[in-house]
């Protein structure tokens, strides 16, 4: 995962992409555009998830499924712990805190990274050859 890439770093990757798009042909150009509004993701849809559900709903919206399983799963091991009035079920709550706190802050430089690597992926898979 990718969010330390400064805005004007993601900005600058996707005016290059849409340079590479305004040269395909018509019909590739609107396949393009085609395909890309079916797999895009909203930037505050994901950071809204990420604040307001818990156990990593977030990572779901963006297919990121393992994650959202060893967060669930850490989740619940640590909620456990803390009910059975265990330290480790605490500590582990604010290693997932640490976890997800620059994930919240950076929200919609990940989802714009996502969006930026589906896009390729879809100009790609449209050059000659494939």
């Amino acid at each position: 995962m990718r969010f330390y890439d400064s805005l004007e770093k993601v900005e600058h990757k996707e005016e290059q992409l849409r340079l590479l798009v305004a040269q395909l042909s018509d019909s590739r150009r609107k396949s393009y555009f085609q395909q890309q509004s079916k797999q895009l993701k909203d930037p505050d849809t994901y950071a809204c998830l990420n604040w307001f559900f818990l156990f990593g709903i977030h990572h779901c919206y963006l297919k990121r499924y393992w994650l959202f399983v060893a967060e669930l799963l850490g989740s619940i091991w640590a909620l456990v712990g803390s009910i059975l009035g265990d330290s480790w079920g605490v500590w582990f709550f604010i290693a997932l805190f640490l976890f997800e706190l620059p994930q919240l802050f950076f929200s919609q430089r990940i989802a714009r990274n996502y969006n930026y690597q589906v896009s390729y992926q879809i100009y790609a898979d449209l050059q000659p050859g494939k």
